[in-house]
């Protein structure tokens, strides 16, 4: 993963993101468990660096950070 320290700060927080997303969609908490979860569906790869993928699914994430409260019941 040394790569990853390397990366540009908008690919860091694309990583960060993603890891988020795997540990709720993999209820795994061990770093290394994480990171082969989201290497196993593409979304980094072995070198813990966001793949275009992985760019692909942040992208759609990110996208729908507006429309989350539409989606609340009051």
């Amino acid at each position: 993963m040394s790569k990853s320290k390397d990366a540009p700060d908008s690919d860091r927080e694309g990583r960060d993101s993603l890891l988020q997303l795997t540990v709720m969609v993999s209820g795994r908490s061990d770093p290394a468990e994480v990171l082969a979860y989201a290497v196993e569906r593409g979304w980094l790869d072995a070198d813990g660096n966001i793949t275009p993928a992985g760019m692909e699914l942040e992208k759609a994430l990110s996208d729908q950070s507006g429309t989350r409260s539409a989606f609340r019941g009051t």
